[in-house]
């Protein structure tokens, strides 16, 4: 699976300080499972990426729970910028999945 994040939340995971990246649990996720690979690419440049790998995928079903289980830092964003992200409606209807990621290969290499 490939995503696109900006440009500070792209530097955290490379630096090891967020592990965690947020998701409604859609159908596009619904295939997505522990040991698959997501590739994470700079939003200012496609070229730039880092490969991770799923270790660890809760289900939550509020922004609040995400924050239950896992740190702010992990997260990379407050609780009031991931709700920015995911509107209350959709986040009620599908709940969120929190996949906890290893990195595999910094955008350094």
């Amino acid at each position: 699976m490939d995503i696109r994040l900006d440009d500070e939340l792209f530097e955290k995971i490379s630096a090891g300080t967020k592990t965690v990246e947020v998701f409604l649990n859609d159908d596009q996720m619904k295939h997505f499972g522990v040991g698959d690979t997501l590739a994470i690419h700079r939003a200012s440049n496609e070229d730039d990426y880092i490969l991770t790998s799923a270790w660890s995928i809760k289900k939550c079903r509020s922004i609040a729970e995400v924050y239950q289980k896992f740190s702010e830092k992990a997260v990379g964003l407050s609780s009031k910028e991931l709700a920015r992200l995911y509107p209350a409606e959709k986040v009620k209807r599908h709940g969120l999945l929190a996949i906890k990621i290893k990195l595999l290969k910094p955008n350094y290499e």
